[in-house]
């Protein structure tokens, strides 16, 4: 794509200046960035117009790349890293991310702004890292990157997670802990579901969150747990009702019931 495009009366070449603005990066080749936002369902309704899968396909590696590292900076052995850099790097706090800088306000997309799902803004989010780096010099698009991931605290993320080894653990496997410390047996934790939106764009949010109680054989519904807004995965609306489950149980004293 040589040449930025206009869309109905939405005059491209201002949007993506303001875009520019939020992110603190100025284009020399602005068409990069048209193609960062532009989602394949708009490139299909639009002949012509590149979609954001290169970009996004890069950026993600981009960002792997700076997490990994600063965290090699903080001694670190590799388990501890595998496992902060994945949490760092999610599909939920991407789309954070986006969304905390109105990214969806720019994303070029066939459904409506309120239908584009929290994956799309992740991806975007990467995809604009991506074309950032290949805007710029190589190395100098590696700090041009890290300093637009700074505008979101990531890096102060890392220290914040190593002020106790327990953070190191994944949600899922710190409720596990705390549960059997306290039952001296595995949770069965159990979900229902709800879905919406087509294949390639599903969203997810969890309706009921319940812990088979082994005594009885009887599933005890958590009240209260479940999902308060959609998620582009189910594993992402499981990791949500987990740090609720968390609260949810700590409360109690990790007692799935009380006499």
């Amino acid at each position: 794509m040589n040449e930025l495009s206009e869309t109905g009366t939405e005059d491209i070449t201002e949007k993506l200046s303001e875009l520019e603005k939020l992110i603190g990066y100025p284009f020399k080749n602005k068409a990069l960035l048209e193609e960062a936002i532009t989602t394949s369902s708009y490139s299909k309704e639009h002949p012509g117009s590149a979609n954001y899968q290169r970009f996004e396909f890069l950026g993600d590696r981009v960002i792997s790349l700076i997490l990994t590292e600063n965290l090699m900076e903080e001694e670190l052995d590799e388990g501890q890293m595998t496992l902060l850099k994945s949490e760092l790097e999610n599909n939920q706090r991407l789309a954070e991310y986006g969304e905390r800088i109105g990214l969806r306000d720019y994303v070029r997309a066939g459904e409506q702004r309120e239908n584009i799902s929290s994956k799309v803004i992740a991806d975007v989010f990467e995809a604009i890292c991506g074309a950032i780096y290949w805007d710029s010099e190589r190395l100098q698009g590696m700090k041009e990157v890290e300093k637009f991931l700074r505008n979101f605290g990531i890096f102060e993320q890392v220290k914040e997670k190593m002020s106790t080894a327990e953070d190191f653990l994944p949600i899922r496997n710190r409720f596990e802990n705390k549960f059997r410390g306290k039952n001296h047996c595995n949770p069965e934790i159990r979900f229902t579901y709800e879905s919406q939106g087509a294949a390639h764009q599903k969203r997810w949010r969890i309706e009921t969150c319940s812990i088979k109680d082994l005594q009885t054989g009887e599933c005890v519904e958590l009240p209260g747990v479940r999902s308060e807004g959609w998620f582009g995965s189910k594993k992402d609306a499981e990791t949500d009702a987990i740090e609720q489950a968390y609260r949810y149980m700590e409360e109690r004293g990790w007692a799935l019931k009380h006499s």
